[in-house]
């Protein structure tokens, strides 16, 4: 199991993508900033953030809910037009796997859509990829199943892709889910705070590696 954003990559994928929907046309930024005192307080609430995500996801595609696909590839081939953001060691380790014969999945927050595009991109296409899905609402996109904690597991499961997991990589605390139910934990380029929560939990049976290439 990978994670995509900040494991894969050094960036979070769909925030980046909602971004750039966002500045596409001047009335969507000014929309943006009209709505931000209700978007700032569903982000505060943890149990209202995906309604504060769809609503900004919502703005960048209204009038446009058709070309979802094209514009998301036309942002990865933009974003990963270098190699800056991409965690090449990371990668390198998820093709080792692949060469090994190992059934490897990445399994993130972002949108399953876009991910795959990512993972085409930066060289790890034909891996399995599960990840968030969407739905079409009043002309505009938004979220739809959240793929994040405890949720990443039953997505899985949906897939045939049952626990206990050989390994799985990752950089956040969030994933923590998994890793309990991983033979082998690899934090990669974890957040202090990640860390030590994982710490908490898990002890010392985790690795953490640095990859800065």
């Amino acid at each position: 199991m990978f994670d995509l954003d900040h494991t894969l990559v050094r960036c979070d994928s769909f925030a980046g993508f909602n971004r750039r929907l966002l500045l596409n046309d001047w009335w969507r930024a000014a929309l943006t900033i009209a709505a931000s005192p209700a978007i700032v307080l569903l982000w505060s609430r943890k149990r209202t953030r995906s309604v504060a995500v769809s609503a900004l996801l919502w703005i960048g595609t209204i009038g446009q809910s058709g070309r979802l696909d094209e514009l998301m590839s036309a942002f990865v081939t933009r974003q990963f037009a270098s190699r800056s953001l991409v965690c090449t060691e990371a990668v390198a380790q998820l093709q080792r796997h692949v060469r090994d014969g190992d059934r490897v999945v990445v399994v993130t927050g972002a949108a399953e859509s876009l991910a795959r595009r990512v993972c085409a991109r930066i060289g790890c296409d034909g891996v399995e990829v599960v990840g968030s899905t969407l739905r079409l609402w009043h002309g505009g996109w938004v979220g739809g199943e959240s793929c994040k904690g405890d949720a990443k597991i039953r997505m899985l499961a949906g897939r045939r892709i049952e626990a206990p997991w050989d390994c799985v990589y990752t950089d956040s605390a969030a994933d923590l889910p998994l890793l309990m139910q991983a033979r082998r934990r690899v934090l990669v380029n974890p957040r202090p705070r990640s860390r030590a929560r994982v710490a908490e939990v898990l002890g010392t049976d985790v690795e953490v590696v640095v990859w800065e290439g």
